[in-house]
């Protein structure tokens, strides 16, 4: 009984923990946490930050880094509103230029990784110090305003249901992932990539191609990110990155302690997203100083990490014990059978 606790437990921690942390900031604050405005607030504001925590966790699951996704997703953020309203760009065409900048990103930062064998920590510190200083370049380190055109604002300030639809858009992106990721064949060579890439290798799974388009994919999310804040916000801010780097990888790390313990997934990400929103609103709410939020954001990491460490240790040490369980089962089966084999 008590294994079964655990495990239940341990599945849907996060969502435990996201749970008491919205029970109790609408304890002290019902007036203002504990209402649905606050909540979807807390769901808009996020969703850009989930597009770049999901980007963070792709390439994680096949066992490689992309420190250049806050990077991608702020200068999209800057050209895209750049574009429309410095340029006068029609804003489809500043979409596609946008997303097509991200892709080719990811290309370079794949390509780079799999046919020049740079690490992926130093290609995408690289190509995101590249950006950031392009993106500055472009901007003049100003924040880039003026009189929106509804067209850029559209998706950032639609509703539908009472839902925005980034938040809706995001859900399918979300299910459509998780699904890919854990039910299809490329969700379990991409896994299987990030745990042995040269057993997976060995067992004719095209490691390269997965990482590249692993890539190229994530580069893409974090331009949706950009995507996404440019509208909603209708201007853009150069130092964009800066705010939404940790919030993205703390998402991704403590995503991997549930759901699928010490293994990284999207379910996981989605909730530890939102439980570093909530928390970080509640605090605010309470009166919290401006120097907190980057702190809370740090330790957040940091215990991350060390919990997604600690999981996946624990989930080797499980599969391991599982194996010598049945070879010793195999091996007391055919000393059994051994005996009773009839004498020569």
């Amino acid at each position: 009984m008590r294994s079964i606790v655990a495990a239940i437990t341990g599945r849907y921690i996060l969502l435990l923990v996201l749970a008491i942390i919205a029970i109790g900031f609408s304890i002290a604050r019902p007036e203002t946490y504990g209402t649905w405005d606050n909540f979807r607030s807390i769901l808009n504001t996020q969703i850009p930050v989930l597009f770049l925590a999901i980007a963070a966790t792709l390439p994680f699951i096949v066992g490689e880094f992309d420190l250049s996704l806050a990077a991608t997703g702020a200068f999209v953020n800057v050209f895209f509103v750049g574009l429309v309203l410095k340029q006068g760009w029609p804003v489809w065409a500043a979409v596609i230029t946008c997303l097509a900048a991200a892709l080719a990103m990811g290309l370079f930062n794949g390509f780079a990784i799999v046919r020049l064998g740079i690490s992926s920590f130093i290609v995408t510190l690289a190509s995101g110090t590249i950006l950031a200083g392009i993106l500055l370049a472009y901007s003049g380190g100003e924040i880039i305003y003026g009189d929106a055109p509804a067209a850029l604002t559209f998706l950032g300030r639609t509703s539908l249901g009472g839902l925005p639809l980034p938040v809706i858009f995001a859900a399918i992106v979300s299910v459509f992932l998780a699904i890919v990721l854990w039910g299809t064949t490329v969700g379990r060579r991409m896994y299987a990539s990030g745990s042995n890439r040269r057993a997976a290798q060995l067992t004719g799974i095209p490691t390269n191609r997965y990482l590249i388009v692993t890539f190229v994919i994530a580069a893409v999310l974090a331009a949706v990110a950009g995507l996404v804040l440019g509208s909603r916000l209708g201007s853009a801010t150069p130092d964009t990155s800066n705010t939404l780097l940790i919030p993205a990888f703390a998402g991704a790390f403590l995503g991997a302690t549930g759901f699928s313990a010490g293994r990284f997934n999207i379910p996981g990400t989605v909730v530890a997203v939102f439980i570093v929103g909530a928390a970080v609103n509640g605090l605010q709410q309470i009166g919290a100083a401006i120097w907190v939020q980057p702190v809370f954001n740090g330790v957040v990491l940091f215990v991350a990490v060390a919990l997604a460490q600690w999981t996946q240790r624990l989930r080797a040490a499980s599969a391991k014990r599982e194996r010598l369980r049945e070879i010793e089962a195999l091996a007391k089966h055919d000393a059994e059978t051994h005996s009773k084999a009839p004498a020569a």
